[in-house]
């Protein structure tokens, strides 16, 4: 099989390319589509702690805590342990971040609606399928 055809490099190739035009529409705000994407997940459940919200991003807590490090810097998170258990922490969306959240999440829709208007239904229904297998695919 060519490189070419490599079905990883093929998804890192649109994945790259989805990111950078994403990272473009960013700019202004001086946060990464990682960042982003963490404030959508926090506009969806604001106080979750942090190891829910690992899974739901799908990043590993390590991770995770170096981008939730430089969010609470840049003043848009905080942190508070849990009440119920101390061990847990829960992040929480400050003032500056819900200021954004009508703002991000447009940017949010629409990027998507960008990539997705590029696909007919049919298309949609067929990578929603093919992503879903591969990302719960036991390796």
């Amino acid at each position: 099989m060519p490189f070419k055809d490599c079905l990883c490099f093929l998804v890192g190739k649109v994945a790259r390319k989805m990111s950078r035009t994403t990272r473009e529409r960013l700019i202004r705000y001086g946060l990464t589509p990682t960042q982003f994407f963490l404030l959508t997940a926090l506009y969806e459940e604001d106080g979750i702690p942090i190891s829910a919200l690992a899974q739901k991003v799908a990043l590993d807590k390590a991770t995770l805590t170096g981008l939730l490090d430089r969010l609470e810097r840049d003043g848009f998170t905080w942190r508070k342990a849990d009440s119920d258990d101390r061990r847990a922490i829960r992040i929480h969306l400050t003032a500056k971040a819900e200021s954004l959240r009508e703002e991000l999440t447009e940017l949010y829709h629409d990027n998507n609606g960008m990539f997705l208007s590029l696909l007919s239904q049919e298309e949609k229904e067929v990578f929603e399928r093919v992503v879903n297998k591969l990302e719960t695919a036991e390796f």
